[in-house]
């Protein structure tokens, strides 16, 4: 089939698209296509290369500018792919091609991320829940959280916060347990750091 006109995209400067005589439309990348011209002939396996490869430096493109707001996941960024429209194999692929350059790199993310929800008074439970809602492997998990260290500082000062020197009564201890579990502290965490503040554990494990 011949080419009938050949026009730069709209929006995508590195984009031409080629209208051939059969009416149909063809996106191609200008470093594939610049030697082509009107009036020559294109076979449809061509045709399909150069859509390829420019649906290929699409995508590509799309994990980039994801990639540069924040760190993901490779299972976040083939996600983040998916919702934006691309297929389920281009998505798979492209986060496949980033973690092989080590543009993703999900042990390096899991232990930030980890470290992140530390940091900000979350206990392990919950770091494991945020962790595998992230895509992350359970050996990964594992891992990362093994390697943490413990929560006891973090753990103490939220409790500080939380009474504020106020009365610690019965009310307010099952309140605070409540809060700390949700957390996603486990209870001998919580008794330890309870006992370092000198506060009533005595019936920690019937609240």
């Amino acid at each position: 089939m011949k080419i009938e006109s050949i026009k730069p995209g709209r929006r995508d400067k590195e984009k031409l698209v080629i209208r051939t005589e059969c009416g149909s439309y063809i996106s191609a990348r200008l470093d594939d296509a610049y030697k082509l011209k009107v009036g020559d002939e294109i076979s449809c396996e061509e045709a399909a290369e150069l859509e390829r490869k420019y649906n290929a430096q699409t995508v590509k493109k799309a994990a980039a500018r994801s990639l540069s707001h924040h760190s993901m996941s490779k299972h976040d960024l083939a996600k983040k792919l998916r919702d934006r429209g691309f297929s389920e194999e281009e998505s798979a692929e492209t986060a496949e091609w980033f973690e092989e350059r080590g543009l993703v790199d999900d042990e390096a993310y899991a232990k930030a991320a980890a470290e992140y929800y530390k940091r900000r008074g979350y206990g392990e439970l919950r770091i494991r829940e945020e962790l595998r809602r992230r895509g992350l492997e359970r050996a990964l998990i594992d891992e990362t959280l093994e390697r943490l260290e413990p929560p006891q500082d973090e753990l103490s000062e939220l409790i500080r916060k939380k009474l504020r020197g106020g009365e610690f009564d019965a009310d307010k201890k099952r309140k605070l347990i409540a809060f700390l579990v949700r957390r996603g502290f486990k209870f001998d965490e919580i008794r330890a750091a309870m006992n370092e503040l000198q506060l009533d554990t005595e019936d920690l494990s019937d609240v």
